[in-house]
């Protein structure tokens, strides 16, 4: 399992792959847990040098000395699975919940514990190419899982692979294609509660030079809440093509049409009590009896709430084979537009952006001093140019253009890591990484424009130990840097620009995966200082609050991140081709204030010692699953003892809650399947999603969104 791999060179071009064959259900979250011993088998040589598949991602992940996760789609096609949230449900560190369909807030290690629909502190790239916008942010909904191989998770500073150095790390994830997909046609139909229904096709084929993958998606649901209703579209392809002289070149295609409206929050007791209810109006007075009532908001639903985003995405990777170095280099264009009505005085957001970038890696292995030396150098740049406007919200409808603003963004990004082989068993990881970040914003309105520069040196070391050939230990000291993104600066558009320092942090890790007969485990226990941490108040405004972004002075973020998987197959069920499995999944989130917060909308907020507000201390996820040749059944759990702080003065915690699920499916032939889940059976009321503020107790703000009530989805999958 963990065997001494070829050079990280040798890997990239063609070395023999070990394969993790999948039942039903891919066992594999932490990259530590995977399928049993006995179903480990080794087969010939890599097909493609853009396309690595899952056994050769984990080949080189294992080589990281971090917090790592590997997500097949076998582990999340069983269930309903909306949007990247849903993927990673059972990855030990990450906390997903959901402010709206098709809207998830990720955070690992309490990164962006409370950044809006626009989300920070994570790199996300598709197959190695980023999406993550040139201004700081990630939009979550250009996701469709539907069209996804594999994700790899890489926590903090875990991801220098791909120049991440941020709190949250890197998540990459891998496309089907051509050479990787093994039906050449798929089809998957879904239907369920809140009159849901999504279908997906997909085509794939491969020739001796060429390969072609492309999948479309239709998703539309009334949602479980009032106006929650979605409506998406959703289209993914690429075409690969090898050339004699070894070189490979593979162009990827993203075109998206995502509409949902929103629901907005709710006070504490109200979601509670009517968990299916949209946001209420706001209304003052009267002042004296029989006086006038004024309505400050109507509402969501008077006013139309809604979060439209169209995408159009092209990008290009292309590897070319050297004598003992591997060259790779990319580049992509994205156009988004956004269409965002929400409160009466945020309005109707516009946005209209431009972004292009490119990137190159060079990748090999040299002999240093009489040791083995793998190493890996990456540079890459991007640009976007942001036409940002916001509208009057005339009942859902644009009225006078209210602001203006043309936002620019620039990142330049400089990397490079050297694994040196102290002994055969023994690792020593050393790199470092700059990031030079430029944000701007001049608006044409008024003279309130800003801009902040921002750049950094982030070393890291690390050690690696094989201790045989199925457990590991590591250990690293890493440091992070995060500047901030357009949104956080200018409050997703709404109000003035403001400057704010970057997020500075010092980590260190340490940990242990592997597997034996009847367990697999994957285990980090982290400790991250940070300066200037982003934190988010939802600010009063007419009617509603606005989520603005501050830095806090100083904070600690401190966790467990524990994933076991148990092989509890009895001799009585073996004899009977049967497997039982039992996954459990274990966040420990101890996150909180070391000194004040610097001044604060304002105010100074005595948080010395508090809590960080959004995210839960403990998460304790759980799956038991039985599969018996053509069919499985499984039963999860997913339970927080104590909900998250909605404020920084910690006043007002959200309650426990925990929430109990069924999938089960059944191979009707060798090409096609029927499945089923069921979410939350005993209708459990709770709360999802937080706005933070600093002081629930003398703010009472409506910042409590209510999660999906009991539910039940079920399809058809074809592939031949």
């Amino acid at each position: 399992m963990f065997a001494k791999p070829a050079s990280l060179a040798a890997r990239l071009l063609a070395g023999a792959a070990i394969v993790y064959l999948p039942s039903a259900g891919a066992f594999a979250q932490g990259v530590g847990q995977t399928t049993p011993l006995d179903e480990i088998t080794v087969i010939g040589e890599r097909t493609s040098l853009t396309a690595p598949g899952a056994a050769e991602a984990r080949d080189i992940l294992e080589r990281v000395p971090g917090g790592v996760g590997l997500v097949e789609a076998d582990v999340f096609l069983d269930d309903f699975a909306q949007s990247i949230g849903d993927t990673l449900v059972f990855t030990p560190g990450v906390f997903a919940d959901t402010s709206a369909q098709r809207e998830t807030r990720i955070s690992i290690r309490g990164s962006g514990l409370n950044s809006s629909f626009e989300r920070r502190g994570i790199s996300v790239r598709r197959d190695g190419v980023p999406i993550s916008r040139a201004s700081g942010s990630t939009e979550f909904q250009e996701i469709d899982p539907l069209t996804i191989d594999y994700i790899e998770v890489f926590k903090g500073a875990n991801g220098l692979r791909y120049g991440a150095a941020s709190l949250g790390g890197a998540i990459n994830i891998v496309t089907p294609t051509g050479r990787t997909r093994d039906d050449a046609f798929t089809f998957r139909a879904e239907g369920g509660s809140f009159a849901t229904a999504r279908a997906s096709a997909s085509v794939a084929h491969a020739r001796d030079k060429w390969d072609f993958y492309g999948g479309v998606t239709g998703l539309r649901s009334d949602g479980y809440r009032d106006h929650s209703d979605v409506r998406s579209v959703y289209g993914h392809s690429n075409v690969g093509r090898k050339f004699d002289n070894g070189v490979e070149t593979r162009v990827y295609l993203t075109v998206l049409s995502d509409n949902f409206e929103l629901a907005g929050s709710l006070a504490l007791d109200d979601a509670l009590a009517n968990p299916t209810a949209a946001g209420r109006s706001v209304t003052i007075g009267p002042f004296f009896p029989g006086g006038p009532v004024t309505v400050l908001d109507p509402g969501p639903e008077a006013d139309d709430w809604d979060r439209n985003l169209d995408v159009f995405r092209i990008a290009n990777k292309t590897v070319v084979p050297l004598d003992a170095v591997t060259l790779e280099a990319g580049a992509w264009y994205a156009l988004r537009d956004l269409d965002h009505a929400i409160t009466r005085f945020a309005g109707v957001i516009a946005q209209a952006e431009h972004e292009v970038g490119g990137f190159l890696r060079l990748a090999g292995d040299n002999k240093l001093a009489g040791l083995n030396v793998d190493w890996v150098f990456g540079a890459e740049v991007a640009a976007s140019d942001n036409d940002a406007r916001r509208f009057e919200n005339n009942a859902g409808e644009r009225g006078a253009l209210r602001n203006r603003s043309d936002q620019d963004a620039r990142n330049i990004l400089v990397y490079g890591q050297a694994d040196i082989s102290l002994t055969d068993e023994l690792t020593a990881i050393v790199g470092v990484q700059y990031l030079n970040t430029l944000r701007d914003s001049d608006n044409v309105f008024n003279a309130v424009d800003g801009d902040v520069s921002e750049s950094q040196i982030n070393p890291r070391f690390g050690l690696l130990w094989d201790v045989d050939d199925n457990a590991q230990l590591f250990a690293n000291v890493n440091r992070g840097f995060e500047p901030a993104g357009i949104s956080d600066l200018t409050a997703g558009g709404v109000l003035d620009f403001t400057p704010l320092a970057a997020q500075d942090t010092w980590t260190v890790e340490a940990g242990t995966r592997g597997q034996r007969d009847w367990i697999a485990w994957d285990f980090s226990i982290y400790r991250s200082w940070i300066e200037n941490e982003f934190i988010d108040l939802a600010q009063p405004s007419f009617g509603g609050f606005i989520s603005a972004t501050f830095n806090a002075d100083e904070t600690v973020h401190q966790g467990i991140e524990l994933g076991v998987d148990l092989f509890l197959t009895p001799p009585a069920l073996e004899e009977k081709g049967a497997e039982l499995i039992w996954r459990n999944i274990y966040t420990y989130n101890d996150f909180f204030f070391t000194s004040d917060p610097r001044d604060l909308n304002g105010q100074a907020f005595a948080f010395d010692g508090n809590r960080l507000a959004g995210v839960p201390e403990q998460i304790y996820v759980s799956e038991l699953r039985l599969e018996k040749g053509r069919w499985y059944a499984a039963v999860n759990l997913r339970w927080v003892p104590e909900g998250p702080f909605a404020d920084f003065a910690n006043t007002v915690q959200v309650p426990d809650y925990e929430l109990i699920g069924v999938t089960a499916g059944y191979d009707i032939t060798d090409n096609a399947r029927l499945f089923v889940s069921a979410e939350n059976l005993a209708d459990e009321v709770y709360i999802s999603n937080v706005s933070t503020v600093a002081d629930q107790s003398l703010e009472g703000a409506r910042v409590f969104t209510p999660g999906q009530g009991r539910a039940v989805f079920g399809g058809l999958s074809v592939a031949f």
